[in-house]
Parts: C-alpha cells; sequence; structure tokens
C-alpha cells in the first residue's frame, strides 16, 4: 500500500509583503534590496487605489527614519488613504508617534491638511490627543488647519469643546491669539456654524463649560446667535439652569451681555488689530507705495502749514513801529486789547482772517493726522520694535512742531488760537497718545510671542 505524504508548500512574502515588514522593524536595507530585485515596487504600491502602504505601515509603528526615507523616494505616498480612509500622518497621531509625525510635517507642512474618512484632517485628530507641544507646532507651521472643517462642518474647536477637552481648548485657543490670524479671522472662526448651526458657544453651554464660555466672551463674538433649533447660548442653558454648571454659565453670558463698555472697547481694539494685521500682511510693492504717498503728503502739508496762502507778517524794520516785534498768541499780556485782538501785524502770524485761516488749516492738519497714523501703523507693524519706536517719536515730535506753529505762531488773532487749542490740538495729542498705545500692544504681543517661542522650543521632545 502507497504510503501518503504531507506536502506543507511555503508560499514565498510578495515584493509588498516583505516591503510591509521591512516598514514595520524599520530596516532602510532591506527596503533598498526590494528595489534592487524590482525597480517599480514602489510605483506598482502607489497605483493602487486604497491600501496599507509601507508609509502607513511605518508611520503607525513609530519608524520615523524609515517613513522619511520612503517620502524622500515616494512623496506621494505621504498623501494616499488607506482602506480605513486615513493617511499615514492620521495613523502617526492617532498612535501617539509625535516625533514622527512631526517629523512628516517637517518634510511637507500640507500633509496636515489631508481629508480623510468624514473629512477630518490630521489635525483634527491632534487636538483629541491634547499634546500641547503637537498643536502648537502643527499651528505655528501651518496655521491656516485650524480653519479647515469636517464634513458635519465641526472645526477643530467643535471637537474639542464636544470632546470636553476643557485643555486642548485653552491651547488652541492661545495659539490662535499668538498666530498669524487676523482678529477678523479669529472672530469668524469662533462664530463658525456647523451643520447644526451651533457655533463654539452653543456647544460648550450644552456641555456646561464654565471656563471656555468665560475665554470665548473675551472675544467679540455673537452671544445672540442662533441654532438650527432657533436656540442661542442662553436659550440651551436657561432650559437647564438646574443643572450644575449652568448657573455659572448664565450668569457669565449675561455679565458679558450687559457689559457694554467692555464690549465697546474689545471692539476698538478688534478694529486697530485688524488695521495692524492688514498693514503687516500687506506686500512689499503695496507697503513701499503707501509709505511714499504718505511721506508726500506729510512733507507737502508740513509745508503749507508752514507758508500759509497770503504769507505771514514780516518783522517790520522801523525800530519806533512796534509791530516789529513777535507775538506769541498762547502768552497773553497784561494789555487788555491784546487780549482781545492780536496785533495784524505781528511777525510770522498769517494774512488771513480768522474764518478763512480755520478753513486752510483743519483740513491741512486732518490729512497730516491722517497719514501720520498710517504711517505709523505700517511702521509699528513691519520694522522691529526699536527702530519703529524711534521713528514714531520722530514722527509725534514733527507733528508737535506743526501744532505748535499753527497755534501759537501763525494763528491771526486770539480766536483762532482758542479754536485750535481746544479742538485742533487736543485731537492731535489724542491721536498721539492713541498709537503711543497702540504701539505699545504691539510691543507687549510680540514679547509674550517671542517668550512663547522659546517655551515652545524648550518642550520639544
Amino acid at each position: 500500500m502507497a504510503e501518503s505524504f504531507n506536502i506543507d508548500v511555503v508560499i514565498p512574502p510578495t515584493v509588498e509583503e516583505r516591503a510591509s515588514e521591512a516598514a514595520r522593524i524599520g530596516d532602510t536595507n532591506a527596503l533598498y534590496e526590494l528595489i534592487g530585485e524590482k525597480p517599480d515596487v514602489l510605483s506598482e504600491i502607489e497605483r493602487q487605489e486604497f491600501c496599507d502602504t509601507p508609509l502607513h505601515v511605518a508611520a503607525e509603528a513609530g519608524q520615523t527614519v524609515f517613513a522619511l526615507e520612503l517620502m524622500g523616494l515616494k512623496p506621494s505616498l505621504a498623501k494616499k488613504l488607506n482602506q480605513d480612509g486615513w493617511s499615514p500622518l492620521h495613523l502617526a497621531l492617532k498612535k501617539g508617534h509625535a516625533e514622527t509625525a512631526l517629523s512628516m510635517l517637517e518634510f511637507d507642512k500640507d500633509l496636515v491638511r489631508v481629508r480623510g474618512k468624514d473629512g477630518y484632517t490630521p489635525f483634527h485628530l491632534a487636538a483629541p490627543t491634547g499634546d500641547r507641544y503637537v498643536l502648537t507646532t502643527i499651528l505655528r507651521d501651518c496655521p491656516g488647519c485650524i480653519h479647515d472643517v469636517t464634513n458635519w462642518n465641526d472645526t477643530v474647536l467643535h471637537l474639542a469643546a464636544k470632546a470636553n477637552d476643557v485643555n486642548t481648548y485653552q491651547t488652541l485657543l492661545k495659539s490662535l491669539w499668538r498666530s498669524e490670524c487676523s482678529t477678523l479671522q479669529i472672530k469668524n472662526l469662533l462664530d463658525f456654524k456647523n451643520r447644526d448651526g451651533d457655533t463654539v458657544l452653543h456647544i460648550a453651554a450644552s456641555n456646561k463649560q464654565p471656563e471656555v464660555v468665560r475665554s470665548l466672551t473675551r472675544y467679540c463674538i455673537d452671544l445672540r446667535a442662533t441654532n438650527s433649533k432657533n436656540l442661542t447660548a442662553m436659550d440651551i442653558l436657561s432650559q437647564a439652569e438646574d443643572q450644575q454648571g449652568s448657573k455659572e454659565c448664565l450668569r457669565i453670558l449675561r455679565s458679558a451681555q450687559n457689559n457694554r463698555t467692555s464690549r465697546a472697547l474689545q471692539h476698538i481694539f478688534d478694529f486697530v488689530s485688524q488695521l495692524a494685521y492688514d498693514a503687516r500682511n500687506m506686500s512689499s510693492d503695496k507697503s513701499n507705495a503707501l509709505l511714499v504717498v504718505t511721506v508726500l503728503i506729510l512733507t507737502a502739508t508740513y509745508q503749507a502749514a508752514l507758508s500759509p496762502p497770503g504769507g505771514v507778517y514780516q518783522p517790520n524794520s522801523t525800530e519806533n513801529d512796534t509791530s516789529a516785534t513777535m507775538e506769541i498768541h498762547g502768552i497773553r499780556s497784561t494789555n487788555p486789547l491784546s487780549n482781545k485782538r492780536k496785533n495784524p501785524s505781528a511777525a510770522g502770524a498769517s494774512v488771513l482772517s480768522t474764518a478763512d485761516f480755520l478753513w486752510f488749516f483743519i483740513p491741512n492738519i486732518a490729512a497730516f493726522n491722517i497719514c501720520f497714523v498710517i504711517t505709523c501703523f505700517v511702521l509699528i507693524s513691519n520694522l522691529t520694535i526699536f527702530v519703529s519706536s524711534t521713528l514714531v517719536v520722530a514722527l509725534s515730535l514733527l507733528l508737535s512742531c506743526l501744532l505748535v506753529s499753527a497755534v501759537l505762531v501763525i494763528s491771526p488773532n486770539h480766536a483762532s488760537t482758542d479754536f485750535m487749542l481746544y479742538y485742533v490740538y487736543s485731537i492731535a495729542c489724542f491721536l498721539v497718545i492713541v498709537m503711543y498705545t497702540i504701539a505699545l500692544v504691539v510691543v507687549v504681543r510680540k514679547f509674550i510671542s517671542r517668550l512663547s517661542n522659546i517655551r515652545h522650543a524648550r518642550q520639544k521632545p
């Protein structure tokens, strides 16, 4: 009787399987051996629609060196999705491999915006991890990713609020404030509605999160925004007023809504910040053209103020003529007539009448002030702190000289002097104070941003 033998046939692994195994253990030498055997192995893998490429395997296993080597050979693999709808960066962040994820982002920062399953980008998956360093690094390198939304129109702030992750939310908000986003962009992002019509404030109110509600009220968000159920955040809290946290959230919202002075000041601050953002992000050509125009207007208005139409009275060469002396109108004489009417032939005084003088000097000084503010905005936003501050001080002194000349010397009489002093001079001084306040705010923000970058660099794993 013939004996039967069971022969186990060993099927050798395919090239793709060997590539995946090399990726799992991070063996770059094995990768190049496979390429030597089959030069188009990576191209064949790339042609497959949805699959776990060796880069997916390496990213999920945290094999940073192998992942970077593979991305250098075939960069397009970094944006491929597997059967589950995830890219390699998605998997690296899901598994918590921060070093691998950030190294991949250094290779290509746009990878953080690849849309995967349900429209989730890698940044959407990074938020629930709560890794502050990863979040701040991503926002610093690719600030636009915070505006990406899922298929449900949820931003990363919506997702953090839904997850009741207050720490992640606070990290995102601080990073957003320190980023290059404008005040208007931040406000639009906080007021953005998902498919249910809910803003971040609606979700925070639903989850009874006083810390998030308080941080949102520091911005000029729309407290009366309604969702798809026509409910505001206060309506949601009023329906659950007896639940824990609802009363505190409701108190915060009512206090913010009633504090109109604070909101008005916040609106002004946001408006100024938006102007500074526009000046900072202006192209170099536009910035140079703007400075040329403002400098020309500053020069023309200053010269016109010193040489008004019709000219000024000159000193009389006759020694016996008392009108040959220069009269400063801001300094009143003991003579009662000099307090009522200025000597019409005082040296340096304009020959114009009071009405003509005011009709000329007020628009002239207004044009100078407008160009002064615009020039200071551009300088503060684009130059270093020391240089911009020095130039703002110099322009302020120039403005002071112009006002002193117009108010105390060139005014034809005391009526025009009083009008210029009480109104025009006061407004100009107010503008100077505003500019110095803005400069101080910009300096403080730059200082805080610099400290934040230093701390961020020290936290690098």
